[in-house]
């Protein structure tokens, strides 16, 4: 009986731990941006940083030189990554011109805590020739 109820106990406890943590360590996507629930400069902040997090996911370090010297086939593969990645940004774009904040330039979002972050995946891409 013990060990039925210390299996059960075990089962449940690390259930509930990968669960929590799977959320935790789960990487925001631009797929998951609703474009509609964007409401303020700090939510188009929040979604450009994840839109160019994503960007640094597919790129790496590489430069883009680096990405043209690639074969044919990885670039085509690379391409189908990266135009969902443009095209979530021009809808987050557009929709956040009324918050004076677009893709480039994010200055009136410096407040948000998600600025920071942005700033620097910005930074990175540029010094990899990419935006």
């Amino acid at each position: 009986m013990k060990k039925i109820f210390l299996l059960i106990f075990l089962g449940l406890f690390l259930n509930s731990c990968n669960s929590y943590l799977g959320k935790k360590l789960s990487k925001k996507s631009a797929e998951d941006i609703d474009v509609e629930k964007i409401e303020d400069a700090c939510d188009c902040v929040e979604a450009f940083e994840i839109i160019s997090a994503n960007f640094l996911d597919i790129f790496g370090n590489k430069t883009r030189e680096e990405m043209n010297e690639l074969s044919d086939d990885k670039k085509e593969m690379l391409q189908k990554k990266v135009d969902p990645l443009f095209e979530k940004r021009d809808e987050v774009n557009q929709h956040c011109r009324k918050f004076g904040i677009s893709y480039k330039r994010f200055t009136n979002g410096q407040e948000c805590s998600s600025y920071k972050g942005l700033s620097k995946n910005s930074n990175k891409l540029k010094e990899q020739g990419f935006k």
